[in-house]
């Protein structure tokens, strides 16, 4: 055993020559240790410090600045690279350093003042190369003591550098209609295509999809859809989409087996690509890597999108179920391998962000269900969405145990059972579907009714029962409602409205969300913070919710350490440039929505709904009537009038009386010679619409239809 080295300055003029006292380290070559000290006996303090070592710690205090090394093995070189013991060697002879520790022909430099500061060296990394779990300290308390990583970087990015731009056409500001354009130069890849179902004020609107003008007008450039689960809100659109945009669509085996269903309807081809979790996809510039997500549709998938400037990552619709009904969890792993490589840009769920804690397992929706059914004395009718493939296998195993038969209602669920069934996503026990002709025939409390309708949608299946409408199935006393879902926002005026309509009837209804029958698929707020600190992004877009979700999603990410300017908030159609170091809001493209209407599409405006909701609230007058210009201008028929929703005729003839009389005072021989037909027509509507507002008080709709012969 020897003593420890111990290493002084000589007090020769400052020649910084060390005086070795020779030991022997364990492991340790003594010459190694001496070719290391000699490098460092050369780093003097009017010495330019790029020949520190990359590992070695630097610490000022004033104008002095001293190196301390750790002993080591092997030294390193400023590239980060081993180099062997020749190599050290060579290095320290060819220096040949004077007393000042300047090279014999170099200029003599002045000795340089340095303010206290800290620096962090990173060996092998610009700041271009620095993963996100260096920049991004998911810690509030390390955020207080520890401010973030100064990297010394002058170049500001131009706009050369914000190649990859990042554009959302739906889902911000609301919940649905999910559509995301990542963009590298002019290449296109578009993540999701969904819809939304229409509000109380969109009469007569089927559904409602988002503008795709920019895609429209980019058609040539789109190289990909890829979908990460099969819901409308996702899939929805791309029927209608896919009829002018022609390009692949990557998704999961369930997600484009629903789809696929959606476009025959349609009549539309496309060319569907099926992917794997965890498979990598090459589409242009973009390398699209599939992650497997829970939630509450089977083969959900998340996608990390590598690109020239950075990964981006879209964690779509998901939870942390630790107890999935299909056995197929979250890939915590893959996400966390992704967040320690550097992720430049999360896109994440925002639906929950204001629920606390964790969203409960969707296996424990099944102990409810199984409790309702073993106690129901009669019929039981569930209703649920129609993608939920996982309620719709916990009703089947509930209706096994009890020994009731299911019948399917509604073509949207007639669907999806046919298409997971087939696709072996549903384990449908045998001989317990039949026919739902054959319910009336079995004993009550052997039935299971299965259907649509858990948003009040007037045309689905339950809505249709509660109303009395419904073709095979009509609600009598001793029914059990299950309704096995929680409105969407918009929609808690239809779900309770059917809920009244089903109590008339005599059915016990279970609705209420203390009764256990639904969870959501969407992640907590302790989720959303668990995915953060894993992925570690250095830029941060919330997405899929209404506006103040993503503004909370936001917030809850400053809490924990993200910059403030590295969040944003967004609105559909703007437009997020991300380089390397930076990443800004910068314009705007076309975005909005698009009206489905029968077979019509983006046919209906605004200036149609504002008709129709005129309509809905004052009704219509029609007048009719025929004149002629010819010889002696006179009226040959009418006026006539006729209302809709405006008066009951009979009881205010007089007023029908004194419109007419109003009408024939206007139409003189004098104004129909020389008139337009034009200018008659919006006279007569003018006249009418005063003398309505000022007898009634009403605004209805006025239609002149008149004819010159």
């Amino acid at each position: 055993m020897v003593d420890d080295t111990k290493v002084n300055k000589a007090s020769d003029k400052g020649t910084g020559i060390r005086a070795l006292k020779s030991e022997k380290i364990k492991g340790v070559d003594v010459m190694v240790n001496r070719a290391i000290e000699r490098i460092l006996a050369a780093d003097t303090p009017t010495a330019d410090n790029n020949n520190a070592q990359p590992n070695s710690k630097i610490s000022t205090s004033g104008d002095k600045e001293t190196v301390k090394s750790p002993p080591r093995k092997r030294a390193t070189s400023n590239n980060g690279r081993v180099a062997d013991d020749s190599q050290s060697k060579k290095t320290a002879s060819k220096k040949n350093v004077t007393k000042n520790g300047a090279e014999p022909d170099a200029p003599q430099r002045k000795k340089k003042s340095h303010k206290t500061k800290k620096v962090v060296f990173v060996p092998n990394q610009d700041e271009d190369q620095v993963s996100s779990s260096q920049v991004f300290i998911a810690n509030p308390l390390a955020v207080s003591q520890q401010k973030y990583r100064q990297v010394n970087n002058t170049k500001k990015p131009t706009s050369r550098d914000y190649k990859l731009r990042v554009i959302p056409l739906g889902g911000l500001g609301e919940v649905g209609k999910n559509m995301t354009v990542i963009q590298y130069g002019e290449e296109i890849l578009v993540v999701d295509g969904g819809l939304a179902f229409p509000d109380d004020g969109m009469y007569g609107i089927d559904l409602v999809i988002p503008d795709y003008s920019y895609l429209v007008e980019n058609r040539n450039h789109v190289r990909a859809f890829c979908l990460t689960h099969g819901h409308e809100d996702h899939i929805g659109a791309l029927p209608y989409v896919l009829k002018d945009i022609q390009a692949p669509v990557y998704g999961s085996t369930l997600t484009l087996g629903l789809l696929k269903g959606k476009l025959n309807e349609n009549k539309v081809k496309a060319d569907l690509r099926e992917v794997k979790a965890r498979e990598e996809v090459e589409i242009g510039p973009f390398k699209v890597e599939f992650f497997r997500l829970t939630h509450s549709i089977p083969d959900s998938m998340g996608m990390a999108i590598h690109t020239p400037v950075g990964t981006i990552m879209v964690v779509s619709d998901f939870k942390m179920d630790m107890s999935p009904i299909d056995g197929e969890f979250m890939d915590f792993g893959r996400i966390s391998a992704l967040g320690e490589k550097g992720v430049l840009l999360l896109l994440s769920d925002s639906t929950n962000v204001e629920k606390e804690g964790f969203s409960s397992s969707e296996r424990t929706v099944g102990y409810s269900l199984d409790r309702i059914f073993y106690s129901a004395k009669g019929r039981i009718i569930v209703t649920s969405f129609a993608s939920h493939v996982h309620r719709v296998q916990q009703v089947l195993w509930s209706a096994e145990r009890t020994e009731r038969k299911v019948a399917v209602v509604g073509r949207g669920m007639q669907n999806m059972v046919t298409i997971a069934g087939s696709l072996g996503y549903l384990d449908i026990p045998q001989d317990i579907l039949i026919d739902i002709e054959r319910i009336n025939s079995l004993p009550a409390d052997k039935v299971v009714v299965i259907t649509t309708g858990s948003q009040g949608e007037p045309l689905s299946g339950l809505t249709r029962m509660a109303s009395g409408d419904h073709r095979q199935v009509q609600i009598m006393p001793g029914d059990t409602v299950v309704i096995s879902a929680n409105p969407i926002p918009g929609n808690e005026r239809t779900v309770a409205k059917t809920v009244d309509n089903l109590f008339r009837l005599g059915a016990t209804v279970i609705h209420e969300r203390n009764e256990g029958i639904h969870v959501s698929g969407h992640a907590s707020k302790e989720e959303l913070k668990m995915l953060i600190n894993m992925v570690k992004p250095r830029f941060f877009l919330p997405v899929h919710g209404e506006y103040r979700m993503l503004y909370k999603h936001a917030q809850l990410a400053q809490q924990l350490g993200m910059p403030e300017e590295n969040t944003f908030v967004l609105e559909n159609g703007e437009v997020l440039e991300v380089s390397r170091r930076r990443c800004r809001i910068n314009g705007t493209v076309t975005s909005g929505r698009v009206l489905i209407d029968g077979l019509g599409v983006g046919d209906v405006g605004n200036t149609v709904l504002k008709e129709r909701r005129q309509l809905s609230e004052s009704g219509v007058i029609v007048l009719s009537m025929i004149y002629t210009k010819q010889k002696r201008p006179r009226i040959l028929a009418g006026p006539e009038i006729y209302s809709q929703g405006f008066i009951f005729e009979k009881e205010y003839e007089h007023i029908i009386g004194e419109m007419k009389e109003k009408v024939v005072a206007i139409c003189t021989p004098e104004r129909l010679s020389d008139g337009s037909l034009h200018d008659l027509r919006n006279q007569v509507r003018s006249v009418l619409s005063r003398y309505v507002v000022e007898r009634t008080g009403r605004r209805p709709v006025i239609m002149a239809v008149i004819c010159e012969v």
